[in-house]
């Protein structure tokens, strides 16, 4: 009787164990940090990037937690084999002695933005040559245009910061202003009311577009790593094939990840810090659909 006791402990407890280590091994650890609008602790889902990693993984039957700290610190973490992996870096060679890297999940794709009323339409970095170009200080914009702005063939206005630059283009001290499309949009809908958003749009063609993956550190299991990116590149397969990819990308364009505290509320007015007094409209704008802005960056 004591033997069969025993023998259903030992069991029970053989059961318990497989149950935490296969939870365990269904746990993907991920570093992260703060890039809006892909990826934060203050936005849904962590943001864009961060929802669509999860999505894909999930698919897999992957659960994904996130530890969130500085860049540097997060990239350490990772490459020290103390987390499975890490969100948003491009490949480098550099980086991937010490990382193998996921599909892309997106693109750091920079576009120029203009107002619409500025008939607008370039193919080189020639063609910008006589426009005052907004830029922020600290970012490159890819090779050619940086050498042509150090140089001087290109006549670029350098701020603190891109929101500083979406004013000025709005107040027309600036003709275009290459930025990051997602930061971009982010960031317009955020600082305007919603007809001022669609007094701005963008160029299609990229200025600089570099891949943005989920780094897998080299320090786990082998195997495991495999398994993680088969996950989430089949996820991520998925998600654009089902139209859930596209899905997120433009709800978070719109502004749905922004949690309620940090949305305008409409009827709000907005002031555009850098225009004299009486040289734009304050604007004062009823409830606005969703609808209403899609279309208007439909027409990109």
């Amino acid at each position: 009787m004591l033997a069969k006791t025993h023998a259903k402990a030992i069991f029970l407890l053989a059961t318990i164990l497989s149950l935490q280590a296969s939870g365990a091994d269904n746990t993907v650890k991920l570093t992260n940090g703060e890039w809006m609008p892909y990826t934060s602790e203050t936005l849904k889902h962590g943001g864009v990037f961060t929802h669509i990693v999860t999505e894909a993984l999930a698919l897999s039957g992957y659960k994904a937690e996130y530890q969130y700290h500085p860049w540097k610190r997060s990239y350490q973490l990772a490459q020290e084999g103390k987390a499975d992996g890490s969100l948003t870096w491009a490949p480098t060679p550099e980086r991937e002695r010490d990382f193998i890297f996921s599909n892309p999940v997106t693109y750091n794709k920079k576009v120029i933005f203009h107002l619409k009323s500025f008939d607008f339409n370039w193919k080189g970095v020639d063609d910008l040559t006589g426009l005052r170009i907004g830029a922020t200080d600290g970012y490159t914009y890819g090779e050619a245009f940086d050498r042509a702005a150090k140089e001087g063939v290109l006549s670029v206005e350098y701020v603190v910061s891109d929101k500083l630059n979406i004013r000025k283009l709005l107040a027309g001290r600036i003709q275009v202003f290459p930025m990051e499309i997602e930061v971009g949009y982010s960031l317009i809908n955020q600082e305007l009311s919603p007809v001022q958003t669609l007094l701005i749009t963008n160029h299609h063609r990229p200025i600089m577009e570099t891949p943005i993956c989920v780094a897998v550190s080299r320090k786990i299991d082998p195997d495991r790593a495999k398994l993680i990116l088969k996950a989430l590149n089949d996820g991520l397969e998925s998600l654009r094939n089902s139209g859930r990819y596209e899905e997120m990308l433009w709800q978070s364009r719109i502004g749905k990840y922004r949690l309620k505290s940090n949305t305008r509320s409409p009827g709000e007015s907005v002031e555009i810090p850098g225009l004299s007094k009486g040289s734009w409209p304050l604007i004062k704008v009823a409830a606005s659909t969703p609808s209403a802005t899609k279309r208007a960056l439909a027409e990109q």
